[in-house]
């Protein structure tokens, strides 16, 4: 079975809340609901309808799971992969309820060992210029910047481009 494939996945092993990450099917109204009321997606423009279509969408490279905390829905993550020499992370969001509760660590943590365990050698991720928490979260563990890519997302904003090493070079 190949990276990200497995329709179900049990993370953060070791203390509350008990993670699950699940399909997306059946979540996606909801997620869309949730995520164009919070930033960045709200501040991009983006509708909930939108949001919902992405979530729905079928792509073999893109794995999309729903973050269950103790079986309620806490968030949800799109992993693109292959990428370049590993997966490239879409989307993680946590709902603000979930927030401040290890989760997105734990789903970083499950993202890095499952890129290992199929060779990869980075960790690939966009951030949007303004989003000092998500871009400090994401070099705390361990990313640095790239570049920049203005326009990408959102006309008149940037998204900084950050890898993060797997493994060392030749490795």
């Amino acid at each position: 079975m190949g990276a990200f494939s497995a329709g179900c996945y049990d993370i953060g092993a070791g203390g509350p809340p008990t993670l699950r990450l699940v399909s997306v099917d059946g979540h996606e109204a909801a997620l869309g609901r949730a995520l164009a009321a919070i930033d960045p997606w709200a501040r991009g423009g983006r509708a909930a309808g939108s949001l919902e279509a992405y979530w729905r969408r079928r792509d073999p490279t893109t794995f999309r799971f729903a973050i269950l905390a103790d079986g309620v829905l806490a968030g949800a993550v799109a992993v693109r992969d292959p990428f370049m020499r590993g997966p490239y992370l879409e989307l993680l969001a946590v709902l603000p309820a979930f927030q401040g509760r290890g989760i997105g660590r734990a789903v970083m943590d499950w993202l890095a060992a499952e890129g290992l365990r199929a060779g990869g050698s980075n960790l690939w991720l966009c951030v949007t210029d303004w989003n000092a928490p998500a871009r400090a979260f994401y070099e705390g563990l361990g990313f640095e910047a790239v570049g920049p890519i203005p326009d990408l997302a959102v006309t008149g904003t940037t998204e900084i481009f950050l890898r993060r090493r797997l493994a060392a070079p030749g490795a």
